[in-house]
């Protein structure tokens, strides 16, 4: 699912089956049409169950069902096939009977010409998949669909009356280059200066964008994930003698990262207290040292982090993006003890990130205590800074 070659792959599988079945078969088969998996074939009465049992031993991960026709009627896709007295088909337009009918509404809030596009779509599938039928019959179709979704009556019967007008969209030349920008929608507003911006600049389209999304409408009903169950952070750990702070990132879930801080810590304060002046005891101190500059002010000044206040700073589902935002938060969380090797050559172009990042910092310090984790960052991966 979602992958493009999803259909290919489907249509060649359909394919093989069907090979398979006809030749295992011992009798023609008059007629077999295929639209990915749904197949309409005609078959003697008496021969539908062998050959639904020869569909589904082909593969045991691929069974079918099958739908006999009813008084000469059979849905298949978008139509029904109507078998007639003379042993001809027609089609006609269909819709299940759980539809509910609805299109895009007359009173929602978007533009006339969406729309306008919605209805000629629709009043172009029913035409076409509706065969051997007065154009009246189509028609009242149609004026049903468009009368429950609040089309008015003197614009339901113009469509009607002029029929579809079909626009062929010729692509821009070489020499202007069409550029697209959004723009949230608000009725009347929009379509002016719509107007105004092909007038100024023909180059550029708008494209209009909604504010009642589904996202916004529902609430998110996904449990949220625990802080120390989240991956691919940027967390800060404060220091518990001072106020300096060690910012880090982690690609795997946050408290696996805190275990290795606390086994590294655990293995100093064994070295430490061990009292010895080897130089196995030394070396092995160095070695610590060199690890992370958590690990180098703990040594230096005898100071203690404490893990159980570890504050998730933000949060990227790209693991290119973490760095960056690691450099960033570094810069903007004041008394950090990271090394400065890795943020000599940032280039200025992050000035403005750097700005949000403060500007975040103050709301969650004003909002919440250094710790808690703020709600801001408890919601599901949505606190992303741009890169």
């Amino acid at each position: 699912m979602g992958s493009p070659l999803s259909p290919i792959i489907a249509d060649l599988v359909m394919e093989s089956l069907l090979d398979n079945v006809v030749s295992r078969l011992n009798f023609p088969i008059p007629l077999i049409k295929k639209y990915v998996d749904d197949l309409v074939l005609a078959l003697p009465p008496d021969k539908v169950v062998e050959v639904m049992n020869v569909f589904n031993s082909f593969n045991e991960n691929i069974q079918f069902t099958y739908e006999m026709e009813e008084n000469g009627r059979l849905p298949f896709l978008d139509m029904v096939l109507v078998r007639q007295q003379d042993q001809t088909i027609r089609t006609e337009w269909y819709s299940k009977p759980m539809s509910s009918g609805r299109l895009l509404d007359f009173l929602s809030a978007h533009p006339l010409h969406l729309k306008m596009n919605t209805v000629n779509n629709f009043m172009r599938r029913v035409r076409e998949f509706t065969t051997n039928l007065s154009n009246e019959a189509a028609d009242n179709t149609i004026d049903v669909i468009l009368k429950l979704n609040h089309y008015p009556a003197p614009l339901r019967h113009r469509l009607l009356n002029r029929g579809i007008a079909r626009r062929t969209n010729t692509p821009p030349s070489d020499e202007t280059q069409v550029v697209y920008k959004s723009m949230l929608f608000v009725n009347d507003l929009t379509q002016r200066l719509s107007k105004s911006l092909k007038a100024a600049l023909p180059n550029v389209v708008l494209a209009a964008r909604y504010e009642k999304t589904t996202k916004r409408l529902y609430t998110n009903t996904k449990d949220v994930i625990p802080p120390e169950m989240r991956n691919n952070v940027i967390y800060r750990i404060p220091c518990n003698d001072c106020a300096a702070s060690y910012v880090g990132l982690t690609t795997t879930q946050l408290k696996k990262r805190i275990s290795g801080h606390r086994s590294t810590i655990n293995q100093l304060e064994e070295l430490v207290t061990s009292n010895s002046d080897s130089p196995t005891t030394k070396f092995e101190i160095e070695r610590l040292r060199e690890k992370t500059a958590l690990l180098q002010h703990s040594i230096d000044e005898q100071h203690r982090f404490n893990l159980e206040k570890t504050q998730i700073l933000d949060q990227h589902r790209r693991q290119t993006a973490l760095p960056i935002l690691e450099v960033c938060h570094i810069l903007n969380t004041p008394n950090t003890i990271n090394k400065r090797s890795d943020i000599e050559c940032l280039s200025s172009m992050y000035a403005g990130i750097f700005h949000t990042l403060h500007t975040k910092r103050s709301e969650v310090t004003n909002t919440a205590t250094i710790t808690e984790i703020p709600n801001s960052y408890q919601n599901e991966s949505n606190h992303v800074v741009p890169t």
